[in-house]
């Protein structure tokens, strides 16, 4: 694994010679990465004994997810007006201010408020960087760089789910969190050293509006977009549905290995070896991607073969007990190859079909309300059909939600040949995904 990333960031120093905004995005998200590592295991038990219910989590998750829906297509017309840097940088200083402040309330109301706060800053940042990623991702061999960045964060950030367990036991968990909040603080203050260009004065009678004008014509851009742009519905619904489907893994995979005979222990190896299998596919993809002439003839395969995957999850149930485990676990670890194969691909796509440097924030945060919607609606769902019908069933919604998602992205018009823009420095590369 080590010997693996040590790979990929040389040959990402390679790929980005003459991109020092570049390697400075790679040096803050791989910190974030690792900061991440350390809390992931952390976080709901630490929630639990501060005297948050689990119906508490739930809401806190729920709220936290629900604000971006309205937040993130405002903060994306904003910085098309203020521009990306401010809003990036300054989201992230104050996130990761926010992580130590977690470890330092004990009282449940003001944690809950403090962990929804965080959670809606850090997720409502998420368009303006993808915007950055527009503005700026250079045309050649543009999968393979966002393929080998996601890789590389995937990698450091397993390495530090790992070394957690010692790390607590070191530190402590508040020392953990001072820790993780120190990682986050170092990656924020790595984003002053961007570069942005100044951006061009806006051209006479360009609609725009101002204050609360811009704010509502943020809110209102994913109708806008649909109305205006039939082909933007079908990007939309493929972010809708391709959400909702990934909802699923992280909360119920763990209660479904559980519940078909795996050791509580076996869990988070279970979990880390899919992580490790769509890092190591994600090169594969990435190179692939920009040798076709169109990103769909990769991304379609892609989320088949996960759908298929997802089938055979949900199936598993119906197998006798050792068979349902060993189907498990193989459908499970399969699944992130797809996955890691086509991700890069779709990455490279929404920043192909995204509009001019003028309203592509707003674009971005129209793309980020959908996915937002889905983050809240996933969950009520999956749990109203693990209560009534089983957890298998949840995997099979899921399969159809990517079959939905696949047959969205399939109408999705491409260029025949991409406009290759004018040379600037690379802002950002941080494709806002999870693996499966």
């Amino acid at each position: 694994m080590i010997r693996q990333g040590v790979g990929a960031i040389r040959e990402m120093y390679g790929l980005t010679r003459g991109l020092g905004n570049l390697r400075v995005m790679l040096g803050s998200g791989l910190l974030g990465m690792a900061a991440s590592g350390l809390l992931n295991p952390v976080m709901p038990l630490y929630l639990r004994s501060r005297g948050l219910g689990f119906q508490e989590i739930g809401a806190l998750y729920t709220v936290g997810a629900l604000l971006p829906i309205f937040v993130q297509p405002v903060l994306g017309a904003l910085s098309d007006r203020h521009g990306r840097k401010p809003f990036v940088v300054g989201l992230s200083l104050v996130t990761s201010l926010m992580v130590p402040a977690v470890a330092l309330v004990d009282d449940p109301q003001p944690l809950a408020a403090v962990m929804i706060l965080k959670m809606l800053l850090s997720r409502s940042a998420a368009p303006v960087s993808n915007a950055m990623v527009a503005d700026f991702a250079p045309a050649k061999q543009r999968a393979t760089l966002f393929a080998l960045l996601d890789a590389t964060s995937n990698l450091v950030f397993v390495a530090a789910l790992f070394a957690s367990s010692a790390v607590i036991r070191a530190l402590s968990v508040a020392g953990t969190f001072f820790l993780a909040g120190g990682l986050f603080l170092a990656g924020s203050l790595l984003l002053l050293g961007l570069d942005e260009p100044a951006r061009p004065p806006r051209a006479e009678g360009v609609r725009g509006g101002a204050g609360w004008g811009l704010v509502f014509r943020g809110l209102w851009s994913p109708f806008t977009y649909v109305k205006e742009r039939p082909g933007a519905a079908a990007l939309f619904l493929w972010q809708f549905f391709f959400t909702f489907a990934l909802a699923l893994f992280p909360t119920y995979l763990p209660l479904y290995a559980v519940e078909l005979g795996a050791p509580r222990e076996a869990v988070g190896p279970l979990v880390a070896a899919s992580w490790l299998t769509y890092a190591f596919a994600q090169p594969f993809g990435g190179r692939l991607s920009d040798r076709l002439s169109r990103r769909v003839g990769l991304i379609v395969p892609g989320l088949a073969g996960m759908a298929v995957m997802a089938a055979v999850l949900g199936a598993a149930g119906w197998l006798p007990d050792g068979a349902a485990l060993v189907t498990l676990v193989g459908a499970w670890v399969l699944l992130a190859i797809p996955d890691g194969l086509h991700r890069s691909s779709a990455s490279a796509l929404v920043v192909e079909q995204s509009p001019a440097p003028s309203e592509r924030g707003r674009f971005m945060g129209a793309l980020g309300a959908c996915g937002a919607l889905a983050s809240v609606l996933a969950p009520v769902t999956y749990g109203f059909v693990a209560q009534a019908a089983g957890i298998g069933f949840t995997f099979l919604l899921s399969s159809v939600s990517l079959v939905l998602a696949l047959g969205c992205v399939s109408r999705v018009r491409e260029a025949s040949s991409p406009v290759t823009p004018p040379p600037a420095p690379v802002a950002a590369l941080t494709p806002t995904s999870e693996p499966g």
